[in-house]
């Protein structure tokens, strides 16, 4: 009784992966089609640490939308991402670079880029998953260096985003570019016509 209990507390868990990779892979595409993005980092947090379960997550974001579905989920096959997810423990991490873009970005480079800063290793490199390349890695935490999981996910993800930034694969927010000044509709009743 016991194994089936924890059978049933696995496939719960399993199904409330999916469900936010598959939330998160809308959101993901959407954003992708608004902005032009090709790629993409965030952080999700059902996973709590377990590479199965994060490797589960990308494929829900992955998945191809069934337009039948009362609910869209997936969509974002096209989008290389690099997701994280941790525990007290450990920061996990899971890279996906489309084939079309593998010649843009490396997904074990990207990966190691980020894991290495904090003496991270790569898992495994899966060199054809469905529709790309996977990598996966994790940091363990590290008290006497200060490596905790929770206080390295959001750098770890900015990390990400530079080296993207630094291949010309993700914009630049400090672009030298002036930005034309917003304008609400008050600004037009100020104007002497």
């Amino acid at each position: 009784m016991d194994e089936q209990k924890k059978a049933m507390e696995r496939a719960k868990l399993v199904a409330k992966v999916i469900k936010e990779g598959g939330k998160k892979g809308v959101e993901i595409e959407g954003v992708a089609d608004m902005g032009g993005l090709k790629f993409f980092v965030t952080n999700v947090d059902t996973p709590e640490g377990d590479m199965d379960l994060l490797t589960e997550c990308m494929n829900a974001m992955n998945a191809k939308v069934d337009e039948g579905a009362e609910e869209r989920k997936g969509g974002s096959g096209a989008i290389g991402k690099l997701i994280f997810s941790c525990d007290a423990e450990k920061l996990l991490a899971c890279a996906y670079v489309p084939t079309p873009l593998a010649a843009d970005i490396n997904v074990l480079e990207w990966l190691n880029d980020v894991l290495s800063k904090y003496s991270g290793k790569i898992l495994c490199a899966e060199p054809e998953v469905e529709g790309g390349f996977m990598a996966k890695g994790y940091v363990d935490v590290n008290a006497e260096a200060g490596v905790f999981p929770l206080k390295i996910r959001d750098p770890a993800l900015k990390i990400a985003i530079q080296y993207l930034i630094g291949k010309g694969q993700f914009p630049d927010d400090d672009d030298d570019e002036e930005e034309e000044e917003a304008m609400g509709d008050d600004f037009f009743d100020t104007l002497d016509c």
